[in-house]
């Protein structure tokens, strides 16, 4: 009895023990129901209230300068590919009315300030062939086959040296022994279009002078090399196209028929960059329109 009278005070009486820890943690247990207390439900989470509040119209906000700008910029290059397409078409019919004048004489003395103004320009001359300083262009295809642009060096009666651009020949014939019929010694008349250097894009390789390897033209390089004027005439085919065959087995370039290559994709460009702006200005109006994401949370807590 005496051990037992430490934590009965009777026999119906509850353990001591337990009272004292009940008495001291009542109120830790006390448990209030949403609908009798006093506080709001889900006072304990007005932090996170606002952080929803703020974050949702902050990337509202950052997307919507995003997409703002996008249709601006995608409309000012549609506009500036139209301008483009202008000046394109204005160029190839300037250069198909000089393709279609009957062939000039080449001055002895070329002003190179003008020489711009007469590109394309139908032209003939006369002088001799420097086959020892040949360069070769490409590698290029014709006819399915690959194969180079041979370009000599034309020493005129004056004694001033052009550039020539002769023809295609194919790849096995690039050795000017397998050609001996291309070989033209002598005085010959040349008659071609007048033409510049071409404009390298990014995914042609740089030109190695050192090893005659040229990608792309480039005339004023071209004609430091050789010495002569940075002049190209591109050398018209003579004969009938029906030949073209027997000229590439006999290793005779082959010329080109008289023609403006001027690529004009700026109506595609334009299209495009149009079409951009139109579906981003779409984007953006949907993205304005649509309510934060932190309202519909906000809507749904009060309810």
């Amino acid at each position: 009895m005496f051990q037992f009278s430490f934590l009965y005070s009777s026999r119906r009486s509850v353990p001591t023990f337990f009272k004292s820890y009940s008495a001291s943690h009542k109120s830790s247990f006390k448990f209030n129901h949403p609908l009798k207390s006093s506080s709001k439900p889900f006072s304990t989470g007005s932090h996170f209230t606002s952080t929803s509040k703020e974050l949702p119209e902050k990337e509202l906000r950052v997307k919507a300068i995003f997409l703002a700008f996008i249709p601006i910029l995608t409309f000012g290059l549609g506009t500036w590919q139209v301008a483009r397409l202008r000046w394109k078409v204005k160029l190839i019919e300037d250069y198909d009315d000089r393709l279609s004048k009957p062939p000039i004489n080449l001055p002895k003395r070329i002003k190179l300030d003008v020489l711009k103004d007469y590109l394309y320009r139908r032209v003939k001359t006369s002088g001799k062939f420097l086959h020892d300083q040949e360069l070769y262009l490409g590698p290029r295809t014709f006819k399915n086959k690959l194969g180079y642009y041979v370009i000599t060096p034309l020493e005129r009666e004056n004694g001033t040296t052009i550039l020539v651009k002769r023809g295609w020949i194919p790849r096995e014939k690039i050795d000017p022994s397998t050609r001996p019929v291309g070989q033209i010694q002598g005085k010959v008349s040349v008659e071609g279009l007048l033409k510049g250097s071409e404009k390298k894009t990014w995914f042609v390789p740089e030109n190695n002078p050192e090893k005659n390897q040229w990608y792309w033209l480039d005339v004023d390089t071209m004609a430091q090399i050789t010495g002569s004027q940075p002049i190209l005439v591109e050398q018209n085919l003579e004969g009938s196209p029906f030949i073209i065959n027997q000229m590439i087995q006999d290793g005779i370039p082959v010329g080109k028929i008289p023609s403006v290559e001027l690529s004009n994709t700026h109506l595609q460009y334009a299209i495009t960059w149009y079409t951009l702006s139109a579906a981003t200005s779409i984007m953006l109006y949907i993205l304005l329109k649509k309510p934060p994401a932190g309202q519909v949370k906000r809507q749904v807590i009060k309810r």
